[in-house]
């Protein structure tokens, strides 16, 4: 009975720790850098109001012949129209990506920031995977078109990054059908990911 007490008591104490632990670990984030301008401008913008149309009305009864007996009332009817105009002051934002992303793991009380600059490499794209993010790029040379990511196949030379809380790790391919640790047929400079400021 004493061994199923103890046997129980480090059971719950092992599952309490294995508790406080992972709630200290977070999934890794990601955030593109971006340069936004804000353009302001003025716009003329209508103010409505409540306009009236005034029309006369003449009624005959004709006691004496055609057009005798005539009386002539004034009406209105109302509606919605503009009254006046304003100008008001807006602005546009627009943002261009700087091609980095910045990746934030956060381990224990300290948070480790990491950037793939991929400025001059080619066009990255980035997905969540089971807690984890993932960080697919094209060369330049034989793949990203105009800067935009177009996929993996057909003998582009592509990385991938695999951004978990516990780990990073880095895939290549070029002539093989996926990923692997090390592909030969990658000839080109690997993308780096390095500590933010180096």
């Amino acid at each position: 009975m004493k061994i199923n007490k103890a046997l129980a008591a480090a059971i719950l104490v092992f599952s309490l720790l294995s508790i406080a632990v992972a709630s200290q670990i977070k999934s890794p984030a990601i955030q593109e850098l971006e340069d936004c301008k804000t353009t302001f401008y003025d716009e003329l913008q209508p103010i409505y109001g409540t306009c009236f149309e005034y029309f006369n009305r003449t009624s005959c009864i004709n006691d004496s012949g055609p057009g005798t007996g005539c009386s002539t009332s004034q009406a209105s009817i109302n509606y919605t129209c503009i009254t006046s105009e304003q100008i008001v002051q807006k602005n546009s934002t627009k943002c261009t990506s700087l091609n980095r992303f910045i990746v934030s793991i956060t381990k224990k009380s300290s948070v480790e920031q990491k950037e793939i600059d991929f400025s001059q490499w080619g066009a990255c794209i980035q997905e969540a995977e089971n807690d984890c993010i993932i960080v697919t790029c094209v060369s330049k040379y034989d793949g990203a078109h105009n800067g935009k990511f177009t996929g993996c196949n057909g003998g582009k030379s592509c990385q991938k990054f695999e951004i978990c809380s516990g780990s990073i790790k880095s895939y290549y391919k070029n002539s093989r059908e996926g990923f692997a640790e090390k592909d030969p047929t990658f000839r080109i400079p690997k993308l780096e990911i390095k500590e933010v400021g180096q």
